[in-house]
């Protein structure tokens, strides 16, 4: 197993902490120490506390994405099968105690209309998941697959938005709603 950078440490270790405190209520000192590092290798790889959100919300891109093609790969299932194990995924991950909601939407709350280089991270991991939708759509061979992606997209992030709001199982099966969904298209 390779090791470890103290670039890889730090970036981490302000993923645990934006996700847990926010952006702005994590302080640069925080990081330092739950990164084990000085503030001169903090701002060796990272110039800004900004240039470090950004590749803290990269890191969440790559592990989500990574999350989510591990879990489709090793499925047979068909392409519309795939759509509602996202939605399964995500319904387990809201019952998570380290469920703070999505980064990039926590992250552009903070940001919108504040840093653009955030705001471009956000909006390239929010476009790849849309995207993800489509490609489904298009192999499953849906008719208006750009429409239906959208609609599930939709409900995924509102799904994030609800969990957050009340964490106790909502009233409906999302994932039955997903296939509701998928069904009113076909």
């Amino acid at each position: 197993m390779p090791t470890q950078t103290k670039q890889q440490d730090i970036v981490e270790a302000a993923y645990r902490l934006f996700k847990e405190n926010g952006f702005y209520a994590t302080g640069v000192d925080l990081i330092m120490r739950e990164a084990g590092v000085s503030k001169r290798t903090l701002y060796k790889y990272f110039t800004t506390k900004n240039d470090l959100i950004v590749a803290v919300i990269t890191h969440y891109h790559t592990t989500y994405q990574q999350h989510l093609a591990n879990i489709l790969e090793q499925s047979n299932a068909t392409a519309l099968e795939k759509i509602a194990l996202i939605f399964e995924d995500a319904a387990t991950w809201f019952d998570e105690a380290s469920f703070h909601g999505c980064l990039a939407i926590n992250a552009m709350g903070e940001f919108y209309g504040k840093n653009e280089k955030i705001e471009q991270a956000c909006h390239q991991f929010k476009t790849w998941e849309l995207s993800l939708f489509e490609q489904l759509c298009r192999q499953a061979e849906t008719p208006s697959p750009e429409a239906l992606a959208y609609k599930l997209f939709a409900l995924l992030e509102g799904m994030v938005s609800l969990a957050l709001i009340d964490n106790e199982h909502a009233p409906v099966d999302l994932t039955a709603f997903a296939r509701q969904i998928i069904a009113s298209h076909q």
